[in-house]
């Protein structure tokens, strides 16, 4: 008698276990807040401080909890922050790499935990497949070539003469930039001269004061109809080149590409003419959509790619500027 009490007790024990952990499962799934982890390796960026506040509040819109840590531009401490998402159980994890030719260790841990995971910002996007990343969300270096280039033949029809203060040879951006113009523009458009300035601001002035001094400015006499900087902070030197020059805003065509708010004053001002722009809160936006429809199950698997359209000075208050 005494035995089968016993084995009744055990019973009861077991089955009370039982519907408690079923009671805790059902009570963290019910209070419907998906955890997910943002490793931003350039979390102390300007163009992030605009990022991460949109990744929020995607993720609070969507029901989600976010966690946004810092990779410091560090691809070891972003290892440490997937496999910590992945020991803790969080449902996703966005990878915003701080090198992509380092990230092959944090790839291969996200997609053999089987974690929801999307790649954001600073990937090749046409290289994802070849790394195994299944889902993308972020911007293409070719298009803003593509829509700088479309924005000087709409200002320029009948062709014009260009000099390109370009970012560092080799970088993929200024691979992509160079060959998207070199597929739309036509041989109209002349190419007077393209320096590498390393995207340094005191570099590009330099090497500005050189072509103004070589070939000046077609308003003035001279042959420079357009000049196209690869980004903002290149832009800065090319306007300190021209007014030691003497120059006025709309002297020459400037079109640059990116959102700071240098390019911002830039259009305010009247020296540059148009920006193919990259908004930080539009990506994040999508990056977290993203991500919450990889969790879901409805996401298609490739790269989403963040648009880059152009921003003009009459238009620049439609844009988001960081």
């Amino acid at each position: 008698m005494k035995k089968i009490i016993s084995i009744v007790m055990v019973l009861v024990l077991c089955s009370a276990m039982v519907f408690a952990n079923g009671t805790a499962e059902a009570e963290k799934k019910d209070d419907g807040k998906l955890k997910i982890m943002l490793s931003n390796a350039y979390y102390t960026a300007p163009y992030c401080a605009a990022y991460n506040p949109s990744a929020q509040k995607t993720a609070e819109a969507l029901g989600m909890e976010l966690t946004i840590l810092d990779g410091n531009g560090n691809q070891q401490t972003q290892l440490e922050h997937a496999n910590l998402a992945i020991a803790e159980g969080y449902d996703g994890f966005l990878y915003f790499p701080a090198d992509v030719d380092g990230a092959l260790p944090v790839i291969e841990a996200l997609n053999d935990s089987g974690i929801a995971w999307v790649g954001v910002n600073a990937y090749t996007g046409d290289k994802i497949k070849e790394v195994g990343m299944k889902y993308y969300v972020g911007p293409d270096a070719s298009s803003h070539g593509h829509t700088m280039a479309a924005t000087v033949k709409e200002l320029f029809p009948d062709g014009c003469n260009l000099v390109g203060i370009e970012g560092t040879a080799g970088h993929m951006q200024t691979l992509y930039i160079n060959d998207a113009l070199a597929e739309d523009l036509s041989s109209e458009y002349v190419w007077l001269d393209r320096q590498d300035c390393n995207f340094q601001a005191e570099l590009a002035m330099t090497k500005m004061t050189d072509m103004l001094t070589a070939y000046g400015v077609r308003s003035k006499g001279g042959k420079i109809d357009c000049i196209v900087s690869h980004d903002g902070g290149m832009l800065t030197g090319i306007m300190s080149a021209l007014e030691a020059a003497g120059l006025k805003p709309g002297d020459v065509k400037i079109i640059a590409m990116g959102s700071n708010k240098v390019l911002y004053d830039a259009l305010a001002s009247g020296w540059l003419s148009a920006c193919s722009t990259q908004d930080p809160v539009a990506e994040a936006k999508l990056a977290v959509e993203t991500l919450y429809k990889v969790i879901q199950g409805t996401a298609e698997e490739g790269w989403t790619k963040l648009p880059t359209p152009v921003a003009y000075p009459e238009t620049k208050d439609n844009f988001n500027w960081f």
